[in-house]
């Protein structure tokens, strides 16, 4: 007699790694599009320079990235007498920015080929022409529209909102509930007759 099969941990579906990683594409891009977002450390030879001793190390100051100056040289023996020597790297904005842009293009692409729906709340969260993630004051705007005549119709609401680097609107009805048709309202007050009528 065979033993049962013993039952296997929840593990998360059978595509748990894909939305993970999709997961992690779009925290990733959102955390380097509001690092960009911040002001950076003062320039050098700026009245406000400073020494290491007396920097401002408290939570809220923007956090300073090390630069790298220096000689590399190659391990190999045979190749000792070549030295190349690095450039200062810096993050700006720009290539964060940039980077930000590439993981949510790589974000739709993984969710593409492997036919995974994102979240609508992460679909509607950047640009689907420049995959810049929509920040609503920094990256876009936001307003909303009404094209009935006087604005009398609440459910014709649509809010647009248009991305700050490519100018590209998306425009998202408002999910107010239409008032209900004149016919049904009349049957319903008529309804609402009989059942008093009957009751008393």
């Amino acid at each position: 007699m065979a033993k049962p099969k013993a039952k296997k941990a929840n593990t998360g579906g059978a595509n748990s790694h894909i939305r993970a990683r999709l997961d992690y594409l779009n925290k990733a891009a959102a955390f380097l599009q509001s690092t960009a977002q911040l002001p950076g450390p003062p320039a050098r030879g700026t009245p406000n320079d400073h020494n290491e001793d007396d920097m401002d190390l408290s939570p809220n100051a923007a956090r300073v990235v090390p630069q790298i100056t220096g000689v590399l040289t190659d391990q190999n023996p045979a190749n000792s007498h070549k030295t190349t020597s690095t450039t200062t790297t810096t993050t700006t904005p720009q290539h964060l920015t940039q980077l930000s842009r590439n993981y949510i293009s790589q974000m739709r692409g993984v969710s593409l080929k492997t036919r995974t729906r994102l979240p609508i709340d992460v679909k509607r969260s950047f640009c689907k022409r420049c995959d810049t993630i929509l920040t609503p004051g920094i990256t876009s705007t936001q307003e909303i529209q009404n094209a009935s005549r006087d604005r009398r119709k609440p459910w014709a609401d649509v809010r647009v909102v248009r991305c700050g680097t490519c100018q590209t609107e998306k425009r998202f009805p408002q999910t107010e509930k239409r008032s209900r048709k004149l016919p049904d309202r009349r049957k319903d007050k008529e309804q609402k007759q009989v059942h008093v009528v009957d009751e008393s």
